[in-house]
């Protein structure tokens, strides 16, 4: 268990290292731990908590990073961890959005995509239209 904590950390450094250009020490972490039951064909997802949320912002902000063609860290996905409440509430807004816009403008509301941006009591639903590919 040791060794996969220590292997779990590495792994993490050199992500943030490599991708975010984030220099991380065991004390910028607070807590990292695997979440799931382990199964010997699945990667379980990591649960990483900074000690500073200057450092989380900072990845957050650049996950566009992530699409680098690293082999190490292709397929790696990384999102915030809300409670239950939040989540909910956000898939409220982002329903109400959508009805919104298909009663208002009639546009189908696949060409968009629906995003939740500010904290607390200032959140709202930005619209952002999605790139139509021609044949």
């Amino acid at each position: 268990m040791a060794e996969r904590k220590s292997n779990d950390f590495i792994f993490v450094r050199d992500l943030l290292d490599a991708v975010f250009n984030v220099k991380v020490d065991e004390n910028d972490l607070e807590k990292m731990y695997r979440l799931g039951r382990w199964m010997e064909d699945r990667a379980r997802p990591l649960l990483v908590t900074f000690t500073k949320p200057e450092l989380k912002d900072q990845v957050m902000a650049n996950l566009k990073n992530l699409k680098q063609p690293i082999d190490k860290f292709r397929g790696i996905g990384i999102a915030h961890d809300l409670p239950p409440k939040e989540r909910e509430e956000i898939k409220r807004l982002i329903k109400s959005a959508k009805d919104e816009h298909s009663a208002s403008v009639g546009d189908d509301v696949e060409n968009f995509k629906f995003v939740v941006v500010g904290k607390g009591q200032k959140r709202r639903v930005v619209k952002i239209p999605r790139r139509i590919t021609s044949s």
